[in-house]
């Protein structure tokens, strides 16, 4: 319903302007954005095995180190893309960074050696930081206050329908190439090829379609100056701090998911006589229901975080986190049957904590500097990656292929008492006044 150039859908209400094009895009840029950089975590194990025929002992800090390169890109280039985007738009930022996603795609099965490797992540990490971040800041620019929670709820499961699908779908290309009569290497060629030609379909819609959300700050201002006032507003303000923090871990729990939970099965199905495509296909199917249990508590989580206290529901979201990663590290046999309930409540905990602070971060950011705070959020984001990957791939060669889990468990728990102790010391009222 359209009603004074205000869209309302259900019990959405949008940013005024909004049109009902610029929502299905909008929709659309959710259900690929994920979905398309998660791929590159997934795919990984068969480029280190059948590629580049890393050893398996070598695999898990590998693996770690190229994430944690990747990061080091997303970190320089995050706070700086979000100001950029305050300059010249959402839609110019957002499809660029698809471009760039896409070119790491495709010569990424390419690389004839671990430094290739490296350069050709580079690439594909400034991809990664621009779409990464112009998801957060249209998502924010999209929706009134009054249901902001719903909003991220709703986006949420469009999240989790592209991440099912790519794990469902994309992970099965390799061994469709191969019934297809490729042999390993150009299977993989062929897959990588695939998901680039997509990316750049998507790039192409988005441009088109999305929301072109007018924009305050002075074109005049330095970019440096810019990206200042988002990490000054995060130091002001220790609810904008707890979303920030949020980021940190909510992106490293994503990661770890998808890096080491697809890099543990795939391992675990060689040994018991899997060939690798065969294991990374069961690997997806259960990845895939992790999603699928995240999206369905999307909207559930979304309507909590719109009736409690902002910071209430975070700390819920990271306490169903961090008892969903402890449970996953006791799961001895991940293809039997104790994965499905520590699968069900990680899924429930991975939404919980992007709903919530994805939330918590929109009612902190009215600022001509939206922009800009989602980048330094981002930016948190990046080093959320950085750290959790690098760190998770030690442990995973060095302790065991659970111990990210526990690793991850923990920093959740422990931002669950910061934003606690918050709460109890926030005299602040929970929302503030509609758009």
């Amino acid at each position: 319903m359209q009603k004074n150039n205000t869209l309302k859908l259900g019990p959405l209400w949008f940013t005024p302007g909004v049109t009902g094009t610029n929502l299905s895009t909008m929709l659309f840029a959710a259900f690929g954005t994920i979905a398309m950089m998660s791929f590159m975590s997934f795919i990984q194990p068969y480029v280190l095995t059948e590629l580049l025929h890393v050893p398996e002992a070598e695999q898990g800090a590998l693996t770690g180190n190229l994430h944690a390169f990747q990061e080091t890109i997303f970190i320089l280039l995050a706070g700086l893309v979000g100001a950029l985007s305050d300059r010249l738009g959402r839609p110019l930022i957002y499809s660029m960074g698809f471009i760039f996603v896409a070119v790491g795609y495709a010569v990424y099965p390419m690389a004839e050696s671990i430094l290739q490797l490296y350069i050709i992540r580079g690439l594909f990490a400034v991809g990664v930081a621009m779409t990464s971040i112009m998801l957060s800041a249209c998502l924010v620019d999209y929706i009134q206050e009054r249901s902001r929670g719903r909003w991220i709820g709703t986006t949420s499961i469009f999240n989790g329908l592209g991440v099912v699908i790519m794990a469902a779908l994309f992970t099965r290309l390799p061994s469709m190439y191969q019934n297809a009569g490729a042999d390993n290497l150009t299977a993989g060629y062929y897959t990588f090829w695939t998901v680039a030609a997509i990316c750049l379909a998507i790039g192409l819609i988005l441009y088109l379609g999305l929301f072109r959300a007018p924009h305050s700050t002075k074109k005049s201002e330095p970019l440096l100056k810019q990206l200042s006032e988002g990490v000054r507003a995060g130091a002001e303000n220790p609810r904008l701090a707890i979303a920030y923090a949020g980021a940190f871990i909510g992106r490293g729990d994503f990661a770890v998911i998808g890096t080491f939970f697809s890099l543990w099965l795939t391992q675990v199905g060689i040994e018991q006589g899997m060939t690798t495509a065969e294991a990374l296909k069961k690997a997806g199917l259960l990845f895939a229901f992790i999603q699928i249990c995240a999206m369905i508590w999307a909207p559930c989580m979304g309507f909590i975080a719109d009736r409690l206290n902002r910071l209430t529901a975070v700390s819920f979201g990271l306490a169903l986190a961090g008892f969903g990663y402890i449970g996953m590290s006791q799961v001895a046999d991940p293809f039997g049957p104790m994965l499905y309930p520590a699968a069900v409540l990680l899924g429930m905990g991975e939404t919980g904590v992007i709903v919530s602070v994805g939330a918590l971060l929109g009612q902190e950011s009215h600022s001509p500097y939206r922009g800009s705070i989602v980048g330094v959020f981002g930016l948190l984001g990046g080093l959320g990656i950085l750290t959790t990957t690098f760190l998770g791939g030690q442990v995973f060669d060095g302790i065991g292929r659970t111990a990210p889990f526990i690793m991850m468990g923990l920093m959740n728990f422990l931002l669950m008492a910061a934003a606690l102790y918050v709460r109890a010391n926030n005299s602040k009222p929970e929302q503030p006044a509609e758009l």
